[in-house]
């Protein structure tokens, strides 16, 4: 018999039954098969995934576009975990670890349920640059300029001096990379902040997007980070 058999668990075994007590408690099981965002601590996204055969606090993740920028290494990387349970109608926020396993799959460890409720659902990357919105409503004639805030998957902030309403539809034009071409996006007002006199924020989500439309978002986020870190 060890010594670990005599005197008790080590401090790594319990700490593992611990964490698998904790994800059997919150019912992690019925976030297997989300669309998930891969975060580092500090904000910036490594990776777009669905989360897979989710047990206890493990998992898989397969990705969903091509490009990432986490760092392939067998050593696990501290990661945050964000998504949209349509079962529960909530955002999800999840901490974990991932590391490559032998198979080239990235292996998901220690997964704890941060929070769950009406937070946003996907990751947000602040931009600055000028876009165009044009109601949908306007059969031709000239956009009204704004500023394009930030963007996400699932939509984008956008700074105007005109009031609008919620549930006004708009299409939107926005050059986010110069080597790039354009967004060219339905989008839709959902929340209206106003900062300062005549200068109002508006949250929009995008309408009817593709997964070709999702895939080319994320390309144009994973590229606005890379130039970030370059400056």
């Amino acid at each position: 018999m060890g010594l670990f058999g005599l005197f008790g668990k080590s401090p790594k075994q319990r700490e593992e039954e611990a964490s698998m007590r904790r994800a059997e408690a919150e019912d992690l099981e019925i976030y297997s098969g989300m669309r998930v965002e891969v975060t580092s601590n500090d904000g910036r996204i490594f990776l777009a995934a669905k989360l897979t055969s989710l047990r206890g606090d493990r998992a898989q993740l397969l990705p969903l576009t091509e490009g990432s920028l986490l760092t392939r290494t067998e050593e696990p990387i501290p990661v945050m975990i964000r998504g949209f349970s349509s079962r529960e109608n909530k955002a999800v926020l999840m901490e974990a670890s991932v590391r490559l396993s032998p198979n080239k799959a990235w292996q998901v460890e220690h997964i704890t349920l941060v929070k769950r409720g009406n937070d946003r659902a996907f990751f947000r990357m602040d931009t600055n640059v000028t876009a165009t919105i044009t109601p949908m409503i306007r059969f031709g004639g000239a956009g009204e300029r704004c500023k394009l805030v930030n963007v996400s998957v699932g939509g984008v902030c956008l700074g105007c001096q005109a009031r609008h309403n919620i549930g006004d539809k708009f299409r939107l034009e926005a050059r986010l990379l110069p080597d790039q071409a354009p967004l060219d996006l339905g989008c839709q007002i959902l929340r209206i902040l106003e900062r300062k006199h005549d200068y109002f924020e508006y949250g929009c989500r995008f309408l009817d997007l593709s997964e070709a439309d999702e895939n080319r978002i994320l390309q144009i986020i994973f590229g606005l980070q890379r130039k970030k870190r370059q400056v």
